[in-house]
């Protein structure tokens, strides 16, 4: 599934913040999924696109399956 930013059309990456694990952090060197800080916005965008555009969908369930499904192709446990 392609998520694609509104803005500019390009392929997102899942958006997470707070204290990324090893796992997320090394997905987000090879652009796998990007890290927006420690600070939580109280509306969270979920997604970020490689030209820094980012937003929010309503189906957080699909966001949910893909940030697992990045994090453990790099060894986070599924459980």
């Amino acid at each position: 599934m392609t998520f694609s930013c509104p803005e500019c059309g390009a392929a997102g990456v899942p958006l997470i913040f707070g204290l990324p694990v090893p796992e997320a952090q090394e997905a987000a060197q090879r652009g796998e999924l990007a890290l927006g800080g420690c600070m939580m916005p109280s509306s969270p965008p979920h997604w970020q696109c490689p030209r820094g555009h980012r937003w929010r969908d309503d189906d957080e369930s699909a966001w949910d399956a893909r940030l697992l499904s990045v994090l453990v192709a790099h060894g986070y446990p599924e459980d």
